[in-house]
């Protein structure tokens, strides 16, 4: 059976694209003003939502829409895998892997000016090992930042190392939302699959390895001519690296994907293997996982799917959102003003998808996870009219939503860093303007995505 439209004539065409502009438009208002809160966006696309009813003349066909998108498979596979991923993070950090990571830089004797590609590759490890760039900058920005200026380092560079290895995670990790998201979004034309998560990270590992080499050599660089040689002596303790072990089940989840397991079979596999190891060797206990005091529940488990409860709520709104354009016609029409733009250029094709998802990037820089909801359905509908392979699709869409909102002063990103660095007590004085040019992998990942596209 035909899916109904909510709108006939191009005008009424407009009334379901208030609600998205809307909630778009206060997306980013609300990074400009530094107050980004994740309840607030969901009371912002609820109100979104409402308004939208007021103006359209087929109420029924309006929220069929909301309600069919609210429970697509899209947004249903998406809210299950970052629960998961919420239990998994969780587990990580109780367990102490940050501490670990930390003791190794310790054990090591790493320079101030190494210590900061060590910032980038720990920061990059242990994103890639929880899925999450935002736990990543918030655990990095109270352990290694500190650590990092305790010993000479740069505090700009550092930040920016941060936020690198945040991004690094964010676009290659199996379990993060970006690959979650980039995959659960490009469908096949024959059949109308999904792309596969495992298969998608595969295909874009090239661009972000050449990008990853490339930030390792600018911060080595970097890094060196920014030594402090009077206090470059390390000064940060760590009881213990036991928590490196916890690298053992984010290897495993990774494997698994790559190998095209079910990503949710990975993810439990990655479970049960942490908390297997967690429990031999004393990282925890079980009541630090679940645990029971005074009628409350706490530990990690809950703290984890209480992590991610209202991205999931928010998530799903988005993707009501966007349902509407879709159903509405409008992307329809903007489709086909950029095709008479592209032609049947495939390369045009693709520069068309880089050019929407980085416009997306930098106005819905508060969460990339937002920016990368909402443009993930106009970078489907223009790899499908063209043909463009959704893996392929899926490294535009997963590479350039990891740039801009790592860089930018008003970015969800560096405001968490700021916040971290300020709770750090590191003693220094940052700005979130002094990453720009210090967040290497997102420039180097924007710079190499744009040459695959074009080349």
């Amino acid at each position: 059976m035909a899916k109904e439209t909510i709108a006939g004539n191009p005008l009424e065409k407009l009334a379901p694209m208030i609600p998205f502009a809307l909630f778009v438009t206060c997306t980013i208002g609300l990074s400009f003003c530094h107050a980004t809160d994740i309840n607030l966006l969901v009371g912002v696309g609820l109100a979104a939502i409402l308004l939208g009813a007021l103006l359209v003349r087929d109420g029924a066909a309006y929220w069929n829409a909301i309600f069919d998108f609210f429970g697509s498979r899209t947004a249903v596979t998406a809210t299950l895998l970052w629960l998961l991923v919420g239990v998994y993070g969780s587990i990580l950090r109780e367990g102490h892997l940050v501490d670990g990571l930390v003791w190794l830089s310790d054990r090591l004797q790493i320079s101030s000016g190494t210590f900061t590609v060590v910032t980038f590759l720990f920061s990059g490890l242990f994103a890639i090992s929880t899925g999450s760039g935002f736990g990543t900058i918030s655990a990095m920005s109270l352990t290694l930042f500190p650590a990092g200026v305790a010993i000479g380092g740069d505090a700009a560079l550092l930040g920016g190392a941060i936020l690198s290895g945040a991004a690094l995670g964010d676009s290659i990790s199996p379990v993060s939302d970006t690959a979650v998201i980039a995959a659960s979004t490009q469908q096949y034309a024959h059949d109308g699959r999904v792309s596969d998560v495992g298969g998608t990270v595969r295909h874009r590992l090239p661009v972000v390895a050449v990008s990853a080499v490339i930030a390792v050599a600018a911060y080595f660089v970097a890094g060196g001519l920014a030594t402090d040689s009077a206090s470059d002596t390390t000064s940060v303790q760590a009881e213990s690296g036991v928590g490196l072990l916890l690298l053992l089940p984010t290897l495993a989840v990774m494997l698994l994907a790559f190998r095209r397991v079910n990503i949710f079979v990975s993810l439990f596999v990655g479970i049960v293997a942490a908390v297997a190891i967690g429990l031999s060797f004393n990282l925890f206990d079980v009541s630090s996982l679940v645990g029971f005091s005074d009628g409350k529940v706490s530990g990690a488990v809950v703290d984890g799917i209480g992590g991610m409860a209202n991205v999931c709520l928010l998530l799903m709104v988005v993707v009501s959102l966007s349902g509407l354009v879709i159903r509405s016609g409008c992307m329809d029409c903007l489709i086909a003003r950029l095709d008479r733009r592209i032609g049947g250029s495939g390369r045009r094709a693709e520069l068309a998808i880089f050019v929407l998802t980085a416009l997306s990037g930098i106005f819905i820089a508060a969460v990339n996870t937002i920016a990368n909801i909402c443009v993930a359905p106009f970078v489907n509908s223009i790899g499908l009219r063209h043909g463009i392979h959704p893996h392929r699709r899926a490294t535009i869409l997963a590479t350039v939503i990891c740039t801009f909102p790592f860089i930018l002063p008003y970015g969800g990103c560096v405001l968490l860093l700021m916040q971290g660095v300020g709770a750090s007590a590191a003693g220094v004085a940052l700005q979130p303007s002094d990453m720009i040019l210090t967040a290497f992998y997102p420039l180097a990942l924007l710079l190499c995505s744009f040459w695959k596209v074009v080349k």
